[in-house]
């Protein structure tokens, strides 16, 4: 019996994807995936996150990572971290790469480039209760994908499409989503 390692395209392990796949049709609980993470105040407009772990069907997957996020001077930081716009951003887009590098890989493409530019405003007067009617969220998110891969571009728009629909992160941020808030005071 020899042992056959998966041929993997784009980096993606198809076959694997397919077997994950069948797990999770047969059963849902499998699919389904918490988050967490932990922000701590480091002073100014600094803050620290770090993952808490991830919970996947039953499975506990120990997550030990940690970014730090600060603002720019004009906005009281020390301009030493991205902000907290700019990693919402980037997760956005990092989640359509992940979309389109899978299914470029199930289709067979191989990519030779992928790139994502995104762009999104605030109206500070919103956030700085400065103009009670500026919003104070994102009102609009722009993105341009760049594509070179040696797939048809009906199979790149195809793609393209999916992406849009399966997206969880552009999900979350395009459509509405229950926010939980809870405050806990300690003394």
């Amino acid at each position: 019996m020899t042992n056959k390692v998966n041929e993997l395209i784009n980096g993606i392990d198809v076959e694997g994807l397919n077997n994950y796949k069948k797990v999770i049709s047969e059963n849902a609980e499998d699919a389904m995936i918490d988050y967490k993470v932990k922000l701590e105040w480091l002073g100014g407009t600094k803050t620290k996150v770090t993952t808490q772990g991830i919970t996947l069907g039953k499975q506990e997957l120990k997550r030990n990572f940690s970014f730090e996020i600060d603002e720019p001077p004009q906005l009281l930081g020390n301009d030493s971290k991205p902000t907290p716009q700019e990693y919402l951003l980037g997760g956005f887009g990092a989640c359509m790469m992940v979309g389109y590098t899978v299914g470029a890989a199930v289709k067979g493409i191989k990519l030779d480039k992928l790139e994502i530019e995104i762009e999104g405003g605030l109206d500070l007067r919103g956030f700085l209760e400065v103009n009670p009617t500026s919003p104070i969220g994102m009102k609009e998110v722009k993105y341009i994908i760049r594509v070179k891969a040696d797939g048809s571009e009906e199979d790149l728009h195809e793609i393209h499409q999916k992406v849009i629909e399966t997206s969880p992160n552009r999900a979350t941020i395009a459509d509405e989503v229950n926010v939980v808030s809870e405050l806990v005071i300690e003394r």
